[in-house]
Order: C-alpha cells, then structure tokens, then sequence
C-alpha cells in the first residue's frame, strides 16, 4: 500500500488535484486484496464491539461514512442517523435524500439564520470558534442519538488521520453509557478510496466542488477561507441562491452582494 495523501485540514487548494490523480489510479496504490484484509479486520471489529448489543451508525453522505454504511449492513447493523444541517446546500441535501440507505433517520440540526445573525462570529470560523459546530452539532448529536434510540453502540467513519479523536482501538465510552466506535479509526484515505473503488461505491459529486475534500460535507456556513468575503464568494460560485436568502439575514452576505454588484456594474461600463 502506498500512503501519499495526509490530514485534510493541512490541504492547500492546488493539492486537491493530488488527490483525485490517487483516486484516478487508486489500484496503483492499493490492491484488491489489501482492501479485503482490511474489510475482514474492520468487519471483526464491529462484531466485537457490537455483539449482543442494540446498535446503529451515522451515516453523513461522505466517503467514510459510505464505507462505514457498507461495512455495517455487511454485518446485519441497519439502522442509521443523517444529520441535516440548517446550512446545507439545497443539491447537497436532495442528494442525502434521494441516496440515504435503508432505515435512515433525519434530523434537522444546527444553527439557522436567525441564530447566525446573532452569532455572526460562527460564520466560517476557525479555531475553538469553529470548533463549536462539531461540539455542538455533531458530537453532541451522536450522544443524544445514543439515548433517544435506548443504542448501546453508535458506529462511526471517524479516522485519525483525519484528526478525529477515535479512542484506543476505536473505542470512546462515555460517561452517561454507551459507545462511540471507529472501525477504521487507523484506515489511510487511500484505503478509504480503495474502498469504495473495489466496491463499486461512488463519491458524491460535491467532492467536485471547489476545496471538496478540505470541507467534506460540513454546511456552507463552515466553509473557512481566507477572508469572510472569499468564503461568501465560493459558496455564491456553488449556489448564487444560498447567499441570495442569507443577506436578507446576514449583513455579510448583504455586503458581498452589494460589493459584487457594483463591480459588476463597473465591468459592463
């Protein structure tokens, strides 16, 4: 196996094309049986760690997460969560819908306009700033799905690779019962694309976006770039519309509006 690709949060632009030429030649990187090694390991752990016990896993559309969907179904775990947020893209969410597998729940979660135009800070943010949508939308989800649905166990796509805090051997107990658990905690992205390239599994088409792999499938409002406006210029380059309803809320986004409109108007004169 040949390991070229590194954590995501330390992407720059241009290397987004180093990973699709991997994806592109994934069988120069990974075997066939390699991937079947490493599905029996992931499979086992699973097995272990769910067995006699009520579980289910999340399941966000992207690529570890379709590993994750495929692994678990394998082994007769069919009940999922899709976390839809307040800030996704319209195309993204019509994609999560029509491609949920079965026994998919949704839940609407986040922080819609109105709570935005009061925290503006949230927009984009980096840092302990930035790190309040995971804390607050994904993490604590994950806790509450442990409780409402009475699971001992939630299986997840997280790796350490992609900085996710997995646990030893996957493994997070938490402190009001129940489990968070990473089957493929220590898979590398190759293996992940591998994966899904040996399976016949698709990536969803917003890994073609600009800086897709950098921001997975998080929400447009978590898109960080170098400069507010930057950020609000590559989600108007996705969805003119999704920054059309946000100015109407967001002064922001009202600013970028007007900006690009005056420098449009100066264009065609």
């Amino acid at each position: 196996m040949k390991k070229v690709l590194g954590r995501k949060q330390s992407m720059k632009p241009a290397d987004e094309k180093i990973w699709w030429d991997v994806i592109n030649h994934i069988e120069e990187y990974v075997s066939q049986d390699e991937v079947a090694r490493a599905t029996d390991i992931a499979r086992a752990r699973i097995l272990k760690a769910t067995n006699a016990k009520k579980a289910a896993y999340a399941w966000s559309g992207g690529k570890d997460s379709l590993v994750i969907s495929d692994l678990c179904r394998s082994v007769g775990i069919t009940d999922c969560q899709c976390l839809i947020k307040y800030t996704e893209f319209p195309a993204w969410v019509e994609w999560l819908i029509k491609n949920a597998p079965p026994n998919c729940h949704f839940l609407k979660v986040g922080f819609d306009l109105d709570y935005l135009a009061e925290h503006e800070e949230l927009l984009f943010a980096r840092g302990k700033i930035g790190q309040r949508w995971l804390r607050d939308i994904q993490q604590n989800y994950f806790r509450k799905y442990l409780k409402q649905e009475n699971l001992d166990v939630v299986v997840l796509g997280h790796r350490t690779i992609d900085g996710n805090v997995c646990g030893k051997d996957g493994i997070r107990i938490q402190k009001d019962g129940g489990i968070l658990f990473a089957p493929i905690f220590d898979w590398s992205h190759e293996l992940v694309f591998a994966y899904l390239h040996y399976n016949g599994i698709e990536l969803p088409f917003m890994y073609k976006w600009y800086r897709g792999f950098y921001n997975g499938t998080c929400g447009w409002a978590q898109r960080t770039a170098g400069s507010v406006n930057q950020a609000w210029r590559e989600v108007y380059d996705i969805d003119p519309s999704v920054v059309i309803q946000a100015a109407e809320k967001l002064p922001s986004a009202k600013k970028f509006l007007e900006e690009l409109s005056n420098a449009n108007r100066h264009e065609k004169t």
